[in-house]
């Protein structure tokens, strides 16, 4: 019996065959290469278009925006604005006729007036209000306004009057809202603290802000 054994390959033949090998592993790394370079260029073209889509979606954006720009322009050049000289020169004469209009009133047509142009303007919200900035918000000198409530039979004082306003207004916003607090009643009527606003009510009509609100309830639960 002959054992057949494999003849060693030849210089040419292990020469040849390194050549194949190698020839496939760098077929092999290159169509690898080729392979993550397109994933890499179809990566690339996405995000170009995605940024293509955002700035044309920009400017989009920055042209309309320059066009009610200009639309504005156009709109202040039909009505172009008062300056400030003119501003305060209008400001200056509408003072003076509300000082001549107020000049020659009695105490009593000058608290109706007040009394008017506070309820329609609400002036005593405002929790720091003072004698003078009443008395430039209504067009009155300060002397005027102060003699008013100075011998005024019914409030002695400026303060008296505001805090009766307020609390007529607390009463109102108890009624048409119920889920307020009080705190914030009390602050949208003009009171500074609460304290203030329960002290007021108290003395004017005898109960808090939280017994009138119970009170409204137990009406409306009848």
């Amino acid at each position: 019996m002959h054992i057949v054994r494999n003849k060693p390959m030849t210089g040419p033949q292990l020469i040849i065959v390194t050549v194949i090998i190698v020839f496939v592993i760098a077929f092999a790394i290159t169509m690898i290469l080729l392979n993550n370079h397109a994933k890499s260029l179809v990566s690339t073209n996405k995000k170009l278009v995605e940024n293509q889509n955002t700035l044309l979606e920009q400017n989009m954006q920055h042209e309309i925006a320059l066009e009610k720009r200009i639309d504005e322009l156009e709109e202040q050049l039909k009505h172009p604005p008062m300056d400030e000289v003119a501003l305060l020169q209008k400001q200056t004469r509408q003072h003076r006729e509300h000082i001549e209009l107020t000049a020659n009133m009695s105490d009593e047509e000058l608290m109706a007036w007040v009394d008017q142009e506070m309820d329609e303007r609400q002036l005593y919200t405002d929790s720091n209000l003072s004698l003078k900035t009443m008395a430039k918000a209504l067009g009155l000198t300060q002397k005027r306004l102060g003699e008013l409530f100075k011998n005024h039979e019914k409030y002695s004082s400026l303060g008296d009057y505001l805090n009766e306003k307020r609390v007529l207004l607390a009463c109102r916003l108890l009624r048409e809202n119920p889920n307020w607090t009080i705190e914030a009643v009390g602050t949208e009527a003009g009171f500074g603290s609460r304290r203030t606003f329960q002290m007021e009510m108290k003395r004017r009509l005898g109960i808090t802000p939280l017994q009138y609100r119970q009170g409204l309830e137990r009406m409306v639960s009848q």
